[in-house]
């Protein structure tokens, strides 16, 4: 016969066990970026999303990059930018030549949605 202890040992353990080899299935392919904003890898066509608050679709992008309170983003094809103002709920669309001008875009760095994605912390954002 187990004693309580023993008992609450071997739940503990099993709780434990149960959580570490589950870690995948409560994992998100969604980080967040700012503002409600968030990266989304799917898994099967290795395509990346830019969702906006409270939705779970979004514009499949190639390029982004940020600095707090702005997204700036591509879409895949686009010669047009997207620049997001989270802390204004703004969104404006621009091009290259007008993103590379403006001050206020200009030394946002940018990078490949693939990268941006993978240096994103998977529990938390960035603002």
């Amino acid at each position: 016969m187990c004693k309580p202890n023993q008992i609450l040992s071997r739940v503990a353990s099993f709780v434990a066990l149960v959580c570490l080899c589950s870690c995948d299935l409560f994992s998100s392919d969604a980080r967040e970026i700012g503002g409600g904003y968030r990266l989304k890898r799917d898994r099967k066509t290795n395509q990346f999303a830019l969702l906006t608050p409270h939705e779970s679709g979004g514009l499949i992008i190639d390029e982004i990059g940020w600095r707090a309170p702005i997204i700036m983003a591509r879409a895949t094809g686009s010669q047009y930018w997207d620049a997001i103002n989270t802390a204004h709920a703004q969104h404006t669309r621009i091009r290259d030549a007008a993103r590379t001008a403006d001050p206020l875009y200009q030394d946002i760095p940018i990078e490949g949605a693939e990268k941006a994605w993978t240096g994103l912390n998977q529990r938390g954002r960035l603002w």
